[in-house]
Parts: structure tokens; sequence; C-alpha cells
């Protein structure tokens, strides 16, 4: 005989005995006292947290006989025990996935008419109940809004938004929510010693976070580690069933990291490697360690992290040396790993590329913004020195000689006698008067003004003046700048297309056949274009899912969302490469100009007509 399953031997029996899930317990708990149970409730949450036990409880309360409302369900009365059993005849449980059609719709229909037999109220659970056609839908839906009085119905599902908008309206929703790793390992503890089973310390906290918050899971990876395991279960038990990775492997990657330690991070990778672990749980649990420690980061706040106190201690201990700018790149580029690991032919290659990308690609700039009062500040870092290879590369000008230029080059000149003289450096503070396209002549002298002879500065040579030209800030025409932008993003797209198709390979191989048919062709603001050869590809490429495969690359290379459409190319006799005019075009400062006065793009260049002889 098979030996009953951990999950539906501790099933709870009373609302008590629940774990989480409270405000569902206090709503339901208040409904039964004051009478005021509902005709129709709504079950939704994930899996594994408690949904059907609910309708359970909720089937033996409105049953149960015991003479105080507020003490229901006992658990110990007829009806409870038969409920519990699964032998009384007017609960009816029924499974939405094997029974889909209208006519099981119709069959409920036709039974609840009919008073229960035994017990105080007919009770349907109905699980899983997004998998019911439309049709058995429609059918539930009078039934559903005015049940008889003795009927209840209670519904059950993982996938809310797939039940029409017509039943949620008639049935009031619970949502359930995922268990804490604290809760759930205190139950596995209690259920481990109730059941003879010894858990190292440390065994529950890495048994409920495999789980995800589900508790059915997680007793059923302790019932799985209670055959795997004679004697007392370790942590490294359940790591090694699981394919979990050692939290030191985590840890040594996430130090190398702060540390900008590329060699240790990558001998932290190859290490999981070489263990056989599974990558992808181990890019998992490098994101949940710098998520929280992003957390603290941001706020501070310890009540965020379902973690012991020694684990928030190291926690608060990175964030106080993390930068969030680089955080948040790490947390995205580590999160989008799971697919790529799961795809990719090379092994962990694709891990060992986002490391070496998180610690060799400059990190973005991001705009600042008020932090948090009591968000963990990071530790001052010493400044660096200015590199000698930088200051080198600036034009070695004196400052005093490059302002003394101007003044002497916009000061009104008074007639003065020549003189060879040497004058000193001038004082004045430079004007903001622009500078003349030319160097400045000398103004003639008139000996008869009578005027004492005064040195005059000198023209300044021609290297300065070059120097100071070159200083001045260039004419910005917003317009012909916007141009510039679109112009610099197509030709990088250009530069790097088939890195590109490469990129969304892993994504979608089938987007990137039809990619290999096109090729970049111009941008509109926040439009991309892309040049097809056929309407099929034009077809194909704007489907909403194959477009939104290519706006996501986008935007993981440029860092901004970009839309892509696509237009067909058109065949002529005579080709014309009308971009590189285009580009040769935007160059002159009289189209800039033109561009910035009519805030106007190129669209085309014709030939200039020959005037007649």
């Amino acid at each position: 005989m098979a030996v009953q399953s951990l999950y539906r031997k501790w099933r709870s029996q009373t609302f008590a005995e629940l774990v989480g899930q409270e405000h569902v317990v206090q709503t339901l708990r208040n409904a039964i006292a004051e009478d005021r149970v509902g005709h129709a409730y709504l079950f939704t949450g994930p899996r594994g947290v408690g949904k059907t036990t609910m309708a359970r409880l909720l089937a033996k309360a409105v049953n149960c006989l015991h003479p105080d409302p507020s003490a229901r369900p006992c658990g110990t009365c007829e009806m409870c025990t038969a409920i519990a059993e699964g032998r009384a005849v007017d609960v009816i449980e029924m499974d939405a996935a094997s029974h889909t059609s209208v006519e099981d719709a119709r069959e409920i229909i036709e039974r609840v008419q009919f008073r229960p037999s035994v017990a105080r109220m007919k009770v349907y659970i109905i699980d899983e109940a997004h998998m019911l056609s439309t049709a058995a839908f429609n059918a539930l839906l009078k039934t559903l809004e005015e049940p008889p009085d003795h009927a209840l119905f209670i519904l059950a599902t993982t996938e809310v938004h797939k039940v029409p908008a017509t039943i949620l309206s008639r049935c009031q929703r619970f949502t359930f929510v995922r268990h804490s790793v604290t809760s759930m390992a205190a139950h596995v503890r209690r259920i481990a010693a109730a059941e003879g089973i010894v858990l190292v310390e440390g065994a529950p906290e890495a048994i409920a976070r495999a789980a995800t918050g589900s508790m059915r899971d997680a007793l059923g990876i302790l019932e799985q580690l209670a055959s795997f395991v004679e004697g007392p279960i370790t942590l490294q038990h359940v790591q090694s069933l699981l394919g979990m990775t050692a939290a030191a492997e985590v840890d040594a990657l996430i130090e190398a990291l702060l540390s900008a330690d590329l060699t240790a991070a990558l001998r932290a990778v190859n290490a999981v490697a070489n263990q056989g672990a599974d990558l992808r749980q181990f890019a998992r649990d490098v994101v949940e360690r710098l998520r929280a420690v992003m957390l603290l980061n941001a706020t501070g706040d310890r009540t965020l992290l379902d973690l012991g106190d020694d684990e928030v201690a190291q926690l608060m201990q990175w964030a106080q040396r993390a930068e969030m700018a680089a955080l948040v790149q790490w947390v995205k580029l580590f999160s989008g790993l799971d697919y790529q690991l799961r795809t990719t032919p090379y092994g962990h290659l694709p891990l060992e590329v986002a490391v070496v990308e998180a610690l060799v690609a400059p990190v973005p700039v991001v705009q600042p913004v008020t932090p948090h009062p009591h968000a963990v500040r990071p530790q001052s870092r010493p400044s660096v020195p200015a590199s000698p290879t930088t200051s080198s590369a600036r034009p070695n000008i004196d400052q005093s000689m490059a302002f003394t230029v101007a003044p002497a080059l916009t000061q009104p000149s008074a007639p003065v006698k020549p003189s060879r003289a040497t004058p000193p450096p001038s004082t004045e503070p430079p004007t903001s008067s622009p500078l003349p396209a030319t160097p400045p002549v000398a103004p003639p002298t008139t000996p008869e003004s009578g005027v004492a002879p005064t040195a005059d500065p000198p023209p300044p040579p021609p290297a300065v003046w070059a120097a100071v030209q070159q200083s001045r800030p260039p004419v910005d025409y917003p317009a012909a700048r916007a141009a510039d932008a679109e112009l610099s993003l197509l030709e990088r797209l250009e530069a790097t297309w088939e890195d590109f198709k490469r990129d969304v390979r892993p994504r979608s191989p089938t987007v990137q056949a039809l990619l290999n048919s096109a090729r970049p062709y111009d941008v509109e603001g926040n439009t991309i274009i892309l040049l097809v050869t056929s309407t099929f590809h034009k077809e194909r490429l704007e489907e909403p899912k194959n477009r939104a495969i290519i706006e996501e690359v986008l935007r993981r290379r440029f860092g901004k969302t970009y839309a892509v459409r696509c237009t067909i190319e058109e065949k002529s006799t005579e080709p014309i490469d009308l971009r590189a005019k285009i580009r040769e075009a935007r160059k002159d400062e009289l189209v800039r100009a033109a561009l910035n006065i009519f805030d106007a793009h190129i669209v085309g260049i014709e030939p200039l007509e020959q005037e007649p002889e």
C-alpha cells in the first residue's frame, strides 16, 4: 500500500492549523460567526499556497455541527470528519482540467437544484477553474448569480486572468500570497519533529527557499530528503539533492564583483561549473542576493528581507560598499541569463560573459535621486588623480595667455603711434563678446593726434589663435543635433548588425532568420525603420511577438526603448545611395541652420538645375 504523502497527511484541518493567509482566514471566520457566508467564492494565487485546503475548511465550517459558530470548523464532529476523509456526498470536488465541457457544467446545474442529503449546505469545489471552456463558463453564469439557498460554489485557480470577467463579478475574490521563508521553515521543523526526521541547522531554510513560497513543494522536498538520507539531513544533502549551489560560491562571486576582481569572479563561476551544479539555479541565487543588497542600499529596511540576522549582517556590509548604478546593472545582467543558460550549447559561457561584462563594461550614468533617509550610504572612495595622458591630450596653452587675447581683440583701439615694445600681460577679465573669425590687424596711427605713444598688444601667434578658435563652442542647432543623433544611431546599428542578429537568436531563431533578409534603413525619432525584401518578411517581422523580441534586444544594446517598423525595398533601374548623400548634406553648416530654422528632416536630394545659356 502506498504511503500517504506528507502534504496530504499534514493538511490543515482547522483555521488555527493553517499556516499563513491570515487575511483570508480572518475574513472567513468573521463571515461564519456572523452568518454572512456568500454564495460564490474565488480563490486565486500561486500553486501550493493553500487554496484547496481553504476551500475544504470553508466547506467544513458551513456544515460543522459545533454549537458555537466562532469555533467552526471544529475538526472533530461527524461532518468535519466525513469531509476530511472525502466521504461527504454533499461536498463535491471537481477538477476542471478534466471536466471542461459544457455538458459537465449542465450536470452541475441539474444536480445543484436538489437539496443536500445530510449536510446543511451543498458545496461545489471547482479546482483549476480557468480550464473550463467558454461555453461551460457561460452555462454557469446564471447559477453563480442566483444559486439555491442551500448551494455554495468555491472556485480555485492559479491563472485568474483566464477567468471571464462575468464570472469574477459574481464571486467574492480572495488572493493567496506565497509563504515566507521563516514561516515555511518553522512549519517544516514541526512536521520533521513529528515524523522523526532530524534536520541540521540551515536545512529547513534551504528547503523553504527551494520551494519558492509553496508549502506543498516544501513538504514534498522534505519527504524526498527523508528517503534520500539516512540519519540527520544537512545543508549539503539539500544542495546535493536539489542541484543547488553552495552559498560560498554565491558569496564569493558577489565579493569579487564588489572588489572588481575579475579573476576571483571567474574562478567562482568555474568552481560552480566543475561541481556539476545547476547553473540556472546559481544565477537565480546570485540575483536574489544582489536584490537583497540593492534593497538595503536603497532603503536600509531589513523588514523587506526574509532572512536571518547573520545573513542580514553580511548583506549590510555589502550594501555599504556597493553603488546603486552597479547593482542595478548586475541584477539586469544575471536575471537575463536563465533562458540563455537553458538553450546555449556552450555550457557556462554566458555566465562568464555576464561576469566579464559586469566588471569591464562601463556603468550607465543615472540621474541622481533623493535617497531614502534610512538608506545605506556607500563608503566614500578615494578620488583618482587625473592621468598624465589625459592632460597631455589637450592643447598645451597657458590659460592666462588665452584669456588676454580676447580683450585685445574686442577692445576698441584708439589712434596711437606704432611701437615695437612688448607689452606686459593684460590683467583685464575676459569679455563675452564673440571673437572675430580672422586675426586682427593693428589699427593705423596718426602722429598728428598728439597722443602719447602707448604699447599696443601685438597680434597673437598663429598657434595660439588656432587654439583659441578651437576652444570656441560650435553653433548648436537643436534640429540638426537631433538629426545627428539619429544618424549616429543608424550608423552604430549598421556597424553591429551581425552582432545584433546573433543576440536575437537565443530568443527566437525564427526572428533571426527573418532579419537575414532585412537591414537598417532609417531612424525617425524613436522609430527604427528596417528595409526588407518582400511583403512576407514585413508581415512576419511586424507581428507583435516578433517585434517585441527585436525591440527588447534594441533596448538592451542601446539602453533606450525604440519602436520598429518595416518598409519594402523598391526595385529601381538606377540605384542611388541616398543615405550617403543625406549624411554628407547634414555636415554642411547652411543645411544644419536650415534644419534648425524650419525644424525639418532631409527626405531627398535633387540635382541642381542648370541655367540655360
